[in-house]
């Protein structure tokens, strides 16, 4: 039989190593490397971390949940974790905690708290609360951090990172009008739009290093 050449299309750079060394192996020391237009591009998003999850699963249940704040024992009504699969990270497991904290901002206020479980103790990431409206429109914001890889907010005139493109944004003291509200950006959702604030939440963990 006549000799072939073989071509192999769409290699990620994790198996490109393995793949060369093997053909070494059988003698082909001299393979053809041509980097494909799609890959820059794709590797660049994951490694920024810009690949979020569709349809989080819910893996557990808790009851009884709290978390010591600095000012306060916070206990949580409903406490949910939620399994994602993300290309970057791979599994990742966030939880949700569901209070409601009197007087906040003016008016006793629903409060979803989203932490980082797969490690203890836990790690909080996001607090999502209930707009002025929320009883009209069922609306929760949470303002974004790590504008400086820490917990700096965006002001208004800032670029979000590429990950925020998809969501809904306003400015957070048109939607909590009390006084010394921050003028600063924050995402917008409905409370029971899990995969929204479980993505935010999975945003700031890589924003500020906790991934």
């Amino acid at each position: 039989m006549s000799p072939f050449d073989v071509l192999f299309h769409g290699v990620t750079d994790a198996d490109l190593g393995p793949l060369l060394t093997r053909a070494a192996d059988l003698g082909y020391a001299s393979p053809t490397v041509t980097p494909t237009a799609a890959a820059p591009e794709h590797m660049g998003a994951v490694e920024a971390g810009n690949d979020l999850v569709t349809g989080w699963q819910l893996v557990d249940q808790r009851e009884g949940q709290s978390y010591q704040w600095p000012e306060r024992l916070e206990r949580y009504d409903r406490y949910e974790v939620y399994r994602g699969e993300t290309q970057r990270d791979g599994t990742v497991f966030i939880a949700l905690g569901w209070t409601v904290r009197p007087g906040a901002w003016g008016m006793d206020r629903t409060y979803v708290i989203s932490f980082l479980s797969q490690r203890a103790p836990q790690n909080p990431l996001t607090e999502f609360l209930a707009t002025d409206d929320h009883a009209e429109t069922g609306e929760l914001i949470a303002v974004i951090r790590g504008s400086d890889g820490g917990r700096k907010m965006y002001g208004p005139a800032e670029e979000l990172p590429p990950p925020y493109a998809d969501f809904r944004i306003a400015t957070y003291r048109d939607r909590v009008q009390v006084q010394g509200s921050w003028n600063k950006l924050a995402v917008v959702t409905a409370e029971n739009d899990t995969d929204t604030i479980l993505n935010h939440a999975l945003i700031q963990a890589r924003r500020r290093g906790n991934l």
